[in-house]
């Protein structure tokens, strides 16, 4: 079962997203946005189906200014797709479960 988002710093993104292993989403958040606050739960309620395919990451926008800014999110939610060293797919903005669901399968079959 998955416990919960890898926490993504300026630090630690190399060794968790771009060196990664397996495909790896990452989720910019906001605290107390409330975009952020219906989009998180959506992507909680499929992420154990997952989780032996995709890691699942997430950065504080706010805590994390520089890494924001260096891969050129400008809105919130937004979740970028990592594999290989590589961003591969983005999506900005709200998104439900179903159509989550659709677009993480479409991702891994890119493969």
């Amino acid at each position: 079962m998955v416990e919960t988002f890898l926490q993504i710093t300026d630090e630690n993104f190399a060794a968790n997203v771009t060196n990664a292993a397996q495909t790896t989403l990452v989720l910019f958040y906001k605290d107390g946005s409330t975009s952020c606050d219906i989009q998180v739960p959506e992507l909680e309620a499929i992420m154990k189906e997952y989780q032996e395919r995709i890691t699942f990451a997430r950065v504080n926008v706010d805590e994390q200014a520089n890494l924001t800014k260096e891969l050129n999110v400008d809105a919130i939610p937004t979740m970028v797709f990592f594999r290989n060293s590589n961003e591969i797919y983005r999506i900005r903005g709200i998104i439900m479960r179903d159509k989550l669901r659709r677009q993480l399968t479409g991702v891994l079959l890119s493969n």
